[in-house]
Formats: structure tokens, sequence, C-alpha cells
């Protein structure tokens, strides 16, 4: 005789509370079949016919009588147990956030929530905005804030909590803006694939046919900001992308004020109307995420307030 399994038993004890195949399938959430094949092997289990079904009614045998309370008994100590032990599961909150957001404020409001939940874990990672979408999605996150291009519909698997407009500028050097601006060959200062600020300049810059090369790619923000600095080329870049206390110190948004702006008489495309986005996961619900997203929402309120 075979052990018996626990699914196929919960499946007998809906049978015979409800009175019918399909009905039980609707508390179990299978087809009508499905319960009938889980019954079938929960029958070779036991080597006894425990039910009798007809046109009218489905009923227990005199062995699915004894079956029926021994499963019963069998499903509550179950139960019993694996709630007790779920009880201890930490809760885990997966985040994941574009470079420039993930330093230096993140640590002490994640330092806050994991003093106010200290059995949860908290994992971060930063990454560029197409990777988060994708990763949130994938349900591979819990909590996630990126850019969004104008024009795309909020992405599946997920919901926008809070959203802010984060229109980007062309930048230089001031002392090689003008330069660099007429050369024939656009040098381009970018971040890697992944990033909504690269794929819209290339597509653009390609659909007005303007050449362009790329001279510096980097996934930092101070890395990018720094080749811009030195004159190496343009780049898109948003003032939000360096927050009142950010890299490199206090004042860190005097970095981009000191860089000079392209206009339309660059000849460069307009800038994407890109919105920064918080998005939490449908099962983002535990008592720490929604700690996590509140404490997310206010810094970047505060932030986006600052950098305006």
């Amino acid at each position: 005789m075979s052990d018996f399994d626990i699914p196929l038993l919960r499946t007998f004890a809906s049978v015979a509370d409800s009175g019918g195949f399909a009905r039980a399938g609707e508390r179990v959430h299978r087809t009508q079949s499905t319960v009938s094949q889980q019954i079938k092997k929960l029958e070779e289990q036991a080597g006894r016919q425990l039910l009798v079904r007809s046109a009218r009614a489905t009923q227990l045998t005199a062995d699915g009588e004894r079956m029926l309370g021994y499963a019963r008994r069998i499903l509550a100590l179950h139960d019993e147990a694996r709630n007790l032990f779920a009880e201890d599961l930490p809760e885990l909150v997966r985040i994941g956030l574009v470079e420039e957001h993930a330093a230096p404020a993140l640590p002490r409001l994640l330092g806050q929530v994991a003093a106010r939940h200290p059995r949860a874990r908290l994992e971060v990672r930063s990454a560029l905005s197409l990777e988060l979408a994708a990763e949130l999605a994938a349900g591979r996150l819990d909590v996630a804030l990126y850019r969004r291009l104008p024009g795309h519909s909020a992405e599946a698997g997920g919901a926008d909590i809070a959203a802010w407009a984060d229109t980007p500028q062309w930048m230089a050097a001031p002392a090689h803006a003008a330069a660099l601006a007429a050369q024939p060959i656009l040098p381009l200062v970018l971040f890697p694939h992944g990033c909504v600020f690269r794929a819209h300049a290339l597509a653009q810059l390609q659909a007005l046919g303007r050449r362009w090369r790329l001279v510096y790619t980097s996934a930092s923000v101070a890395s990018v900001v720094a080749a811009v600095q030195a004159g190496l080329g343009v780049s898109l870049l948003s003032r939000h992308m360096l927050p009142a206390g950010g890299w490199p110190a206090p004042g860190a948004l005097a970095v981009l004020d000191a860089l000079g702006a392209l206009d339309a008489r660059s000849g460069l495309p307009a800038p994407p109307a890109t919105r920064l986005v918080l998005r939490a996961a449908p099962g983002a619900s535990g008592p720490a995420a929604r700690a996590v997203l509140a404490r997310l929402r206010g810094h970047l309120r505060r932030c986006m307030a600052v950098a305006a």
C-alpha cells in the first residue's frame, strides 16, 4: 500500500463535503476531470473503492466513510503544522532600483525598515530601467524604481505606487558644447543597453539621419557625468539622477548645473518626457514591503522637489 498524498486527501474531503466532483473542483481549483483522476489515484493508494458516482449524486462507500474520518484528522494536523512554521518564515522583500537611487540614502531607509521589522529579509540590487521592469514583470522583484519612456503603458505583473516627471536634457561641458554638437559624427556618452535614455537617444538620432559614435559607456552615473565634464561627448542626463545628498556630496546638483544644456539649435532630437515610477508586485503586501514602499515614496518626493 502506498503512502497517502495530502492533495488527494484534500480533494477527497472536498468531494465528500460538496457532494459532487464539479463542486469539489471549484473548492480545490481543479477541473472536474482532474478531481476524478485524483480520487482514482487515492483509491489505488487505499486499495479500496471510496466513492460511488451516479447520475444524481456521489456517495461514500463504507470504506469511504472510514477514510473520511482519517482524512480530516490528517489534514487538520497537516494544516496546523504548516501554519505553525509559516508564522516563522521571514518576509522577503526584493528591491530593485536605478543606480543613482541605490545610495547613499537607501541604506539608512532600509535600516529603519529592518529595525521595525527584524524578521524581514531585504534584498537590494541596482540595474538599468528596462532590466528592472522585466525583473518585476517576471516575479523576481517585489519593489522596483525605474524610468519609463513616454507612450509606454504600465507593464504587466505589478501596480504603480507613485510616478514623477523626469525629463532629461542633452548636456555637455560648456567649453566643448558647441564644438561637440557641430561634429559630423556626434560623440555620445551613454549608459549601457537597458537604459531608457540610451534607447531613446539612438532611436531618435537614427530617425533624424544623424550620425553618431559611442565614445564612453558606463552604468555609473558618476562615471558618465565625469566623462561629459571632461568634454568626451554629449549625453542625456536628468537633474533627478543626483538627488540632494547624493553622489559625490551634499549639493551634488551643482554638478549638473555646471554642465551646459544643448537646445534645439544643436540639431539634437527632443528629449523624452520620461517618468520615474515606483512599482510593486502583486504579492508585495506584507508589513515590511509596505514600509519599504512608504519610505521610498517619501524619499523620492523630497528628492524630486529639491531637484525641480
